[in-house]
């Protein structure tokens, strides 16, 4: 909660980062945030990640136009890898970046490192949401006067788009 009383404050200051750029937070684990493997919950990411998008979101002036628009952002997917785990008091930091947008979805890559070392990497795909109906990255920008292109998306990003899909479909089948 402190949080997004600590971000709705700073959220009209001038941004320092492009919407591009890789936006990195500290953090580090605390007894609370581990599970009986003395290692960081598998939840606790998700936790640490929406804090970490948030950040950017401030940082790049997005969260300011979105909340001017009446616009919002929704996590619709979630893929995450756990390299190494995370220990009690381990400092690591979470790196994050917009990659790009199609017609539908703005996608994230995280990633955990300690020490210079990936523990965990994570893409989030989000979609942008106005008058409780969703709408296109297009739309979300036409309505905040953030006129951007979307760089390509990697790779690996246009495969787990393949994937996503791929489990649509089995839904749409049962």
């Amino acid at each position: 909660m402190l949080e997004l009383i600590s971000a709705a404050r700073r959220r009209k200051r001038p941004p320092t980062h492009q919407l591009f750029d890789v936006v990195t937070l500290e953090f580090r684990v605390g007894l609370l945030d581990i599970d009986l493997n003395m290692h960081l919950n598998n939840a606790k990411y998700l936790k640490f990640m929406d804090r970490s998008r948030l950040e950017h979101a401030v940082v790049t002036g997005s969260l300011n136009r979105m909340i001017e628009a009446r616009c919002n952002v929704v996590v619709a997917n979630t893929e995450i890898a756990y390299i190494r785990e995370l220990r009690p008091y381990q400092q690591f930091q979470v790196h994050t970046r917009i990659l790009g947008w199609d017609d539908k979805y703005v996608y994230y890559d995280q990633r955990f490192e300690s020490q210079r070392k990936l523990h965990t990497h994570a893409l989030v795909r989000v979609v942008n949401v106005h008058g409780g109906k969703s709408i296109s990255p297009q739309s979300a920008q036409d309505i905040t006067g953030m006129h951007l292109n979307s760089p390509p998306l990697p790779e690996y990003v246009e495969q787990w788009k393949r994937l996503l899909q791929s489990k649509k479909r089995l839904t749409e089948t049962d």
